[in-house]
C-alpha cells in the first residue's frame, strides 16, 4: 500500500483486534462481556475500512482547487457509508470509471478473493444489523 496513514490505520486496528481476543481467550467464549466486544470489532473493522478508503481517495483532492476540494470533503470524506464492495465500486465510479475497473481487477488479483468478499460483506451486514438495533450474533474468532 502506497499510502502511510491507510496502513498505520490498517495495523492499529489489527493491534487492537488481537488485544480483544487475548481479553476473550481471558474471560472465555462463554463470559456475557464477549458479544460486546464481538460488536465492537464488527464497528472498529468497518470504520477502519471506510476511513482508510477516503484516506486514500482524499490523496488525490489535495491538489484541486478550493471549491472542488469542498464539494469532495463534504459529499464524500465527511459523509458515511457502509464499506461494501459495491458502495467502493460507487464511489471509485463517481470519480473515474477506470478506478473502479483498476479496483475491480486488484481484487480479483488477490489469492483470496472470495473470502475476502465474503468477509467483507458479512461485516458490513453484523454492522447494520447492530446499527439497526439487533443482534449480530457474530463470533470473535
Amino acid at each position: 500500500m502506497n499510502n502511510q496513514t491507510a496502513l498505520q490505520s490498517l495495523n492499529d486496528c489489527s493491534i487492537e483486534l488481537d488485544k480483544l481476543q487475548k481479553i476473550i481467550e481471558v474471560f472465555g467464549q462463554s463470559h456475557s462481556i464477549v458479544p460486546f466486544l464481538s460488536n465492537y470489532a464488527v464497528i472498529k473493522c468497518c470504520g477502519t475500512i471506510e476511513n482508510c478508503f477516503k484516506i486514500i481517495i482524499s490523496d488525490f483532492h489535495n491538489s484541486l482547487p478550493p471549491q472542488a476540494k469542498n464539494y469532495i470533503e463534504n459529499t464524500f470524506l465527511y459523509s458515511s457509508m457502509n464499506p461494501s464492495k459495491e458502495n467502493i465500486c460507487k464511489s471509485l465510479k463517481k470519480f473515474d470509471k477506470q478506478w473502479n475497473i483498476n479496483f475491480k481487477a486488484k481484487l480479483a488479483s488477490e489469492i483470496d478473493t472470495n473470502r475476502i468478499e465474503s468477509s467483507l460483506s458479512s461485516l458490513n451486514e453484523a454492522r447494520n444489523t447492530f446499527a439497526h438495533g439487533s443482534n449480530p450474533g457474530v463470533s470473535f474468532c
